[in-house]
């Protein structure tokens, strides 16, 4: 059962403190706990044996997550009461979307754990889950529509676990998705028109390198598909690979920054993503020729035109691109 069924399926507390909690066994972790507090916050408790020195203890607040150590609770279980010490993780955000976002990073968190965790594999073990959620007061790394063509490709392609595998780990990268010598950019437009902006580098990569740029058309629709749907889609696809889905979890969380709660709520039409999907060499497409920027020239960017290029049949590839065999 999903964690986020398990915090449905319960009710406030009738009274108590804010350490007062109705709660439910993670079937597959019974030491573990979802929990809602008496603001209906969902929370996660952790039961931990070998407690290490409060002095090594950290506990923090950050945008809408707190975490405290060696906690003395009051949970309700099956309508029967008892105290019990936990790590209390508890997420203060009400927007249900971002709920479902706690949640899925709580099942990798959890997944990572043994049923009786020492302390300290705990608080090993939630470095990743804390980082995530720092980049929550982070400026924006990119637009929404752009992670949302990057996560299309991968969503809508033939094997979305090589196209993670090599996904950029920062927006800033020159490339969207990169294998040594096959990378691939993803450009999008939201006025029908196949009129692109490049850096020099992508147009004019090493020799012996080849450069696919995807180029969609991308328009707002309130019956669409937003980044929570393919992020859902792409988990579904690669078999619970906790690596893969960390990644995942941690672009979307660092490239939309503080502007999560807002972007996430934004729809795109996937159909008419998927029908003009297109693909282009990059050999094609017109460019400025590296020789004639001026060494003392750095990070030349221009539009270049590819309505009237011809676009690829991906087949055409040898079974030695890897990458571009996943599209």
């Amino acid at each position: 059962m999903r964690l986020i069924d398990l915090y449905d399926s319960l009710e406030f507390p009738a009274e108590g403190s804010n350490v007062t909690f109705n709660a439910v066994p993670i079937p597959e972790n019974p030491n573990f706990r979802i929990a809602i507090n008496l603001e209906g916050n969902p929370v996660l408790l952790l039961s931990v044996v070998d407690n290490v020195r409060n002095g090594v203890l950290k506990n923090f607040r950050l945008k809408y997550l707190s975490l405290e150590h060696n906690i003395e609770c009051k949970i309700t279980e099956s309508e029967k009461s008892v105290f019990q010490t936990f790590t209390v993780i508890t997420f203060t955000s009400e927007d249900r979307n971002l709920q479902e976002y706690f949640f899925w990073i709580s099942e990798v968190f959890i997944k990572r754990l043994s049923n009786k965790p020492t302390q300290q594999q705990v608080i090993d073990s939630l470095n990743k889950f804390v980082e995530v959620f720092r980049s929550l007061t982070d400026t924006p790394t990119n637009t929404v529509h752009g992670l949302w063509t990057e996560l299309f490709l991968i969503e809508s392609s033939k094997n979305p676990t090589t196209l993670l595998n090599y996904w950029h780990c920062i927006p800033e990268e020159k490339f969207d998705f990169n294998f040594g010598s096959e990378k691939i950019e993803v450009k999008s437009s939201a006025n029908f028109e196949r009129i692109h902006t490049f850096s020099s580098e992508q147009l004019n990569p090493q020799k012996g390198t080849q450069v696919l740029i995807a180029s969609i058309f991308i328009r707002q629709h309130t019956n669409g598909q937003g980044i929570q749907h393919l992020v859902e889609s792409i988990k579904k696809k690669i078999q619970n690979d906790l690596e893969l889905i960390e990644k995942l979890n941690s672009i979307v969380f660092r490239t939309l920054g503080n502007s999560l709660e807002q972007s996430i709520k934004i729809k795109f039409d996937y159909d008419l993503a998927k029908e003009s999907l297109r693909f282009y060499r990059h050999q094609a497409i017109s460019k400025i020729a590296i020789e004639s920027i001026p060494s003392e020239v750095s990070e030349v960017k221009y539009r270049s035109d590819l309505n009237n290029i011809d676009y690829i049949d991906l087949n055409s590839y040898s079974p030695k691109y890897k990458l571009f065999k996943s599209l």
